[in-house]
């Protein structure tokens, strides 16, 4: 995928028509995306549980991922399939997975940085407020795929994004609680 179009899109200059119309670019951006997510797993990890558990940071970093991705193609299909746009399909599906790939490496990296301890709550931290910070530009774009894809209005956009983190985040608490 050309990289200026990627940008534009994370930076809302562009939307998903600006993506490559066919399936192809839709399977390398959904790869991108759940290596992106493995990126963060590892990222996330403790160090002291990197040495002695990464068979099972693999394996659950991988069921997650696999689960996110399916969330998401199912959650954005069934949309397009009520709205009645589905050859709309692999350019929004593309540009869902390259953008919310892409701001998965940004979170990374400021986790990276800026580690949130999440064992203990106490006051925000820098690291904190712009991890925030980053899950609100992701609502943003994520919106902005919706609005311009159904062309819809902001709020719907935006509504429809929240619908999907929330439903995302649900199931993975759902999950994990059945180990």
């Amino acid at each position: 995928m050309n990289g200026h179009r990627f940008i534009l899109l994370v930076f809302l200059r562009a939307g998903p028509d600006a993506m490559p119309a066919g399936w192809r670019a839709t399977m390398a951006a959904a790869l991108f995306f759940f290596l992106s997510g493995l990126v963060m797993s590892f990222v996330v990890a403790e160090p002291d549980t990197l040495n002695t558990l990464t068979g099972q940071i693999v394996w659950h970093s991988l069921r997650d991922n696999a689960v996110d991705l399916t969330l998401l193609t199912a959650y954005f299909l069934l949309l397009l399939k009520l709205a009645h746009r589905m050859p709309r399909a692999p350019q929004m599906l593309t540009a869902i997975f390259s953008a919310l790939g892409f701001l998965g490496l940004v979170l990374a990296l400021l986790w990276y940085f800026a580690p949130v301890n999440l064992a203990e709550p106490g006051p925000m931290t820098l690291g904190a407020g712009l991890i925030l910070a980053l899950f609100g530009w992701n609502l943003l774009v994520l919106g902005q795929i919706v609005r311009r894809t159904f062309d819809w209005g902001v709020w719907a956009g935006m509504g429809v994004a929240l619908g999907y983190f929330v439903c995302s985040a649900g199931l993975m608490v759902w999950i994990d609680g059945l180990r």
